[in-house]
C-alpha cells in the first residue's frame, strides 16, 4: 500500500483508521503492508494551514473524489467540501480503500453525477457500518452478520433507500404515552426469538387481517401522548401501531420486511417507519444493512423493508419499542 498526499506545505501529521477504530502510523509516499479494506484518512491540523490539492493510492490519482472528504473544524463544524486544515483541534478526513478500483466502485454507485464539488452533506447521509462482535453463543448467521463491515456509504435523501434519519422532536412522558398505548392497543401476539425466548407485540390491528387499510385517523387514537408525537413526527393517518417488549438473551432474526404486495405499500415504502427503543435500549444492538448499528438513544424514521435488519439483547432489561407507519 501507499498512500501520497499532495498539498501546498508538508502534511504535519496524518494516520489511518480501520473500521474496527485500529490506529495505523504510515509513512507518506512510500509503501506499507496494510490489510485489504476500507480505511479513514485522517489529517490533523499541528500550527500551519495546509490545502490538500490531491491524494493518490498507489501513485493513482483520486481526482474529484477527494471531495468526499469534509473538514470538522475545532469547534466541531463540519465543512463540505473542506479540502484542508486551518484550526487547533481541527482535522480533515476521508475513507478510502487499498483498492482504488474498490473506491471508485463504491462512490460512483451513491453519489450522482453532477453532486462532486458541492456540499454532499446538504442533500446525503453519511455512515459507516463497522464490525460489531456479539456474544459468542448467538447463532452462527446472526455473528457473521454483525461481525461485517460494510463500510462507508452516502444516501441521498431523495432516495426510496436511504436508511434512517433522526426525529427532531421534544422529550415525552414515555411511561405515561406506553401506559396510554397499553390500555388503547386492543391485539396482542408473541414471536419465538430464540430458544425459549419470545418477542411481545400488540397492535392497533389485527395483523392476520388480508389488509393494512383503512388509515385510522389521528383524532380516533384515544391517546393524547401519542397523537402529539405521531403529529411531531409528520403522520397524518396512520396504519398500524405496535408496542413490542424483547426480553435479554433474545434475538430478531436476520430478515426484510416484506410489505410489497400490501395495499398500504405506496405509504410504508422509504423512511417512514417510526422506531424508537423508548425503554431500556442500553446493550442492545439494531444493525440495519449496509447502514450499520442503528444509535438508540432517540426516536428514529427507518426503512426495514429495503434493508436486512437483525436484532440482539445483551442487556439486563426488557426492551420496549414503539413501531409505527402511517400517512407522511
Amino acid at each position: 500500500m501507499k498512500v501520497t498526499i499532495v498539498s501546498d506545505k508538508p502534511v504535519q501529521k496524518c494516520y489511518l483508521q480501520s473500521l474496527d477504530y485500529k490506529k495505523h502510523n504510515f509513512p507518506l509516499g512510500k509503501d506499507f503492508e496494510l490489510a485489504q479494506g476500507w480505511y479513514e484518512l485522517r489529517i490533523e491540523y499541528v500550527d500551519t494551514k495546509i490545502d490538500i490539492q490531491d491524494i493518490k493510492i498507489n501513485d493513482f490519482s483520486i481526482g474529484y473524489m477527494i471531495y468526499t472528504g469534509f473538514y470538522t473544524d475545532g469547534a466541531g463544524e463540519i465543512h463540505s467540501p473542506g479540502n484542508a486544515v486551518w484550526d487547533i483541534g481541527g482535522f480533515f478526513t476521508i475513507w478510502i480503500h487499498t483498492e482504488v478500483g474498490m473506491m471508485f466502485n463504491r462512490l460512483f454507485e451513491v453519489i450522482r453525477t453532477g453532486d462532486w464539488g458541492k456540499n454532499l452533506l446538504e442533500d446525503y447521509a453519511f455512515t459507516v457500518d463497522r464490525p460489531k462482535v456479539v456474544r459468542k453463543d448467538w447463532p452462527a448467521d446472526i455473528k457473521s452478520f454483525f461481525s461485517l463491515g460494510h463500510g462507508p456509504q452516502w444516501w441521498h435523501k431523495d432516495d426510496t433507500r436511504f436508511p434512517w434519519k433522526r426525529c427532531n422532536l421534544p422529550k415525552f412522558d414515555v411511561s405515561q404515552m406506553l401506559q396510554q398505548l397499553d390500555e388503547i392497543l386492543p391485539y396482542s401476539c408473541t414471536r419465538e426469538c430464540g430458544p425459549g425466548q419470545h418477542l411481545y407485540i400488540k397492535n392497533l390491528k389485527d395483523t392476520n387481517l388480508p389488509s393494512d387499510l383503512p388509515f385510522v385517523e389521528l383524532k380516533d387514537i384515544a391517546s393524547p401522548l401519542f397523537r402529539e408525537l405521531a403529529t411531531g413526527v409528520g403522520y397524518k393517518r396512520i396504519i398500524d401501531i405496535s408496542v413490542q417488549t424483547l426480553n435479554p438473551n433474545s434475538f430478531v432474526e436476520i430478515h426484510r420486511d416484506d410489505h410489497y404486495k400490501r395495499e398500504a405499500y405506496p405509504f410504508m415504502k422509504g423512511c417512514k417507519k417510526l422506531y424508537w427503543a423508548c425503554e431500556s435500549h442500553d446493550d442492545v444492538h439494531f444493525k440495519l444493512g449496509n447502514s450499520g448499528l442503528l444509535p438508540l438513544d432517540a426516536p428514529l424514521l427507518i426503512n426495514t423493508i429495503d434493508h436486512t435488519h437483525a436484532v440482539v439483547h445483551e442487556g439486563t432489561r426488557p426492551r420496549i419499542s414503539l413501531l409505527v407507519y402511517g400517512e407522511i
